[in-house]
Formats: C-alpha cells, structure tokens, sequence
C-alpha cells in the first residue's frame, strides 16, 4: 500500500510519497522500504508523477515506463498538463513493449478473480447468517446466481471502457474464466450459472470495473500556458483486445479566487488517505461512516421500539411517514455536520495553506506522510506506509525541485551521476 499526498497554493506545489511496498500474497506478505513512487518527468518540465497501487503496468515496472516516457518527450511541451497526460496515454498505446497475449490473460484475470471473490465473500457472508444447519446446495446456488445476476446488471448500466464481442472473450479467455470459477467455486454448478459467469467476466472487464491490480497515475506540475499548480489523478487497469483501460478520477486547479469547482489552495490524498482526511476534516472517515451507520439504524428501526415500549400499534401508512421522517433527520444532521467541518476545520485550514511559502507546504506534506506512517505503526494493521519519505516541490520558474530524496547511487564512486 501507499501514502501519497499533493498540497497547492498559487505560489507552487508540493508532493509527497512514502517507501513501502507490499509483496507476496495468500496472507505471505513482506513490506519493503525501497520504493520508489515519485518521479520528475523531466529537466525541462515542471512536472512531477506519483503511482499508487500496483507498482507495475502489464507486467512492466513504472519506473521504467515513466523513464521511457522521458525519452520520448524529450523537448516537446503542451500548453496545458491535460496535453500531457493524452500524450503519455498514447506513449502507451503505441509502444508495442506494454501489448501482449499473456499480459492481457494476466488482466483478465485479476478482473474476474476480484469481482468473483467479493460475490463468494457475499454469499458465504449470507450461508453465516443463515439459521439452519447444513445450508442446501441448491440454496446456495440461488445464492450465487442472484449476486451474480445483480452484478452484471450493475456493471451494464455504468460506462463501457472497452468495445469488444461478447462470443470473441468468451473464445479469447474462457480458460481464465473457468480457472478461478474452479478455484472460488468448490462444487459443481449448473451450466447456466457457468455462462452467466462468463458473462460477469466480460461485463467486468468491459465496463467501470478496477481490480486492486490496477494503479493510480498523479500527473501534477504546470502547462506552458498554465501559472497556477494543476493536478490530474487517473486510474490505469491494463490493455484488452489492444485497448488500454483507464478512467480519469480527479483533478483540480489553484484558480485566481474560490469557486465551486477549484479553489487557491487544496490538500488532496491518495491511497491510505485516512489519517490526512482526519487532519483536514476533524473526524477519522472510519469513524464518521461507524457514528451515521448507527445514526441511520436507530431512525430505521425507531417505529419499532416505540411499538415495543409505548404499545402502541402504527399503520403502514404511520410507518411510511415516519420513515421518511427519520430521512430528513438523518440529511439534516448530514448537513449539519458538513458544514461544521467545513466552517471550523477546513475552510481555517485551507486559509493558512493558502498563504503557506513553498518551503512550508513541503514540510506539511513531509508531516502528513509521516502521520499515516505511525498510525499505521501502532496499530494491528500490516505497516504498509514506510519511511524514508520522497518530498519535492514544483514551482513555474524554477520547476521541479527535490527536497529529499532517497537515492541508491552513491555520488562518490559514481561521479557520472
């Protein structure tokens, strides 16, 4: 895992990036404190890249392709990062290194397998709930095939990424498809739901579907024509069928005042995001989701209780109305909330950050990694953010700068670097 972060006023840019990298699976895992997720694009550019996620594109280390992307620029420049990242997209697309047969199972793959553990998650969690003993395989198998169902009309009615033939996958990629159904899926099942779960796997991989595989592209730094910090966050799974799969999750602008849209500072996390969340918003995310799920519980089954304890008895129509009354206290108290922590955590924060010298918003940023690292330190969870820390800051005059900066070259006996 990963802790990245990006804070911008109108004076520059800082990002910040931990080390760790998380590898093995089946519950073997090793952190190491070596890697690398913050790259320069370039002497000539004032631009910075972050990934986060998968450390690698169809089996290709980041760092070489960012490195290799470097050549290609070379001297060109774009009057806008937007024109940057379409550029790197196409480096991609048109770089034969990075399109192959296996690497494209390889994607498939991780695609089904993910989308096909959370349904199994899904039904064993129903089996647990359920009170007999000895659940019947033909329960199950209802089970499953209502998730499954459920999934593919979910994924049908998102945004279709990649244009392909359903009977050209199936014929492309039905080993995968059947390997890890034979995996996940311990006892015989009907061959309908066996089509079916071609059919997730297609739909899966066609539409608005990212596997933990995929990786998370920060591309941050100035357009020729820009003289504010600009940031654009993407989310890259992979090539199928020659066609890369990416959707654009993020951006913002330092604009010269606040609107609705941007705004002259911002503070934006990426990847374990939750400590920085707690800095900015007052509350941990965690918590919050725990205090308004119980919040909504109570409102939900409050009809009830009052039945229970009072004896009185609500027709379905008092039930309905008080329902819907309970909705409008829990937005209410939603709203009231927002606004508190907008009022009196960030809006005074991003206040300060607004006037911040750019040797500051290094610090800060330094400081926020940091905080995710010790919390992840002292707590159960594996220690998936380590140190040392990658801090740099972008500036349109002077570019990208380097604040530390670990470095497995030792200058002494390496004078040519």
């Amino acid at each position: 895992m990963t802790a990245e972060v990006v804070i911008m006023n109108k004076l520059g840019m800082s990002l910040a990036a931990d080390s760790a990298i998380t590898s093995g699976r089946d519950g073997v895992q090793k952190v190491y404190n070596s890697a690398h997720k913050l790259f320069s694009l370039s002497r000539e550019h004032p631009i910075g890249i972050m990934v986060y996620g998968a450390a690698s594109f169809m089996e290709v280390p980041w760092e070489v392709i960012i490195k290799s992307y470097r050549d290609y620029l070379g001297n060109k420049k774009f009057a806008d990062l937007t024109y940057y990242m379409e550029d790197f997209l196409e480096f991609l697309r048109h770089d034969g290194s990075f399109t192959n047969e296996d690497t494209e199972r390889i994607i498939v793959y991780r695609t089904f397998s993910d989308c096909l553990k959370r349904i199994v998650k899904e039904v064993e969690e129903m089996m647990e709930k359920d009170k007999e003993e000895g659940v019947m395989q033909q329960k199950v198998t209802d089970w499953l095939t209502k998730c499954v169902d459920r999934n593919i009309e979910n994924y049908r009615d998102q945004k279709t990424f990649l244009k392909m033939k359903y009977e050209t996958f199936k014929a492309t990629f039905g080993s995968e498809v059947r390997e890890i159904k034979d995996e996940l899926i311990t006892y015989e099942i009907p061959d309908q739901l066996v089509e079916k779960l071609h059919v997730l796997a297609f739909e899966a991989t066609a539409n608005d579907y990212f596997s933990s595989g995929s990786t998370g592209l920060v591309i941050a730094g100035y357009g020729e024509n820009e003289i504010f910090p600009h940031l654009l966050n993407y989310r890259l799974e992979g090539f199928v069928f020659g066609q890369l799969k990416y959707k654009k999750l993020k951006e913002k602008k330092i604009s010269y005042t606040t609107n609705k849209d941007n705004g002259t500072a911002s503070i934006t996390a990426f990847a374990q995001k939750e400590m920085v969340q707690s800095f900015i918003g007052g509350i941990e995310p965690d918590m919050k989701d725990a205090i308004f799920g119980i919040i909504d519980q109570v409102l939900t089954n409050y009809h009830k209780q009052i039945q229970n304890n009072i004896n009185i008895h609500f027709t379905d129509e008092q039930v309905k109305a008080l329902q819907n009354l309970g909705n409008k206290i829990y937005e209410s108290i939603e709203d009231a909330l927002e606004e508190y922590q907008q009022n009196n955590y960030i809006d005074p924060l991003l206040g300060i950050v607004r006037s911040l010298p750019k040797e500051e918003l290094a610090e800060m940023a330094e400081a926020l990694i940091n905080l995710t690292s010790f919390k992840r330190k002292v707590t159960r969870a594996t220690q998936s953010v380590g140190l040392p820390i990658d801090v740099a800051i972008i500036t349109k005059g002077d570019g990208f700068i380097w604040m530390k900066r670990k470095n497995y070259i030792d200058p002494q006996i390496n004078t040519r670097f």
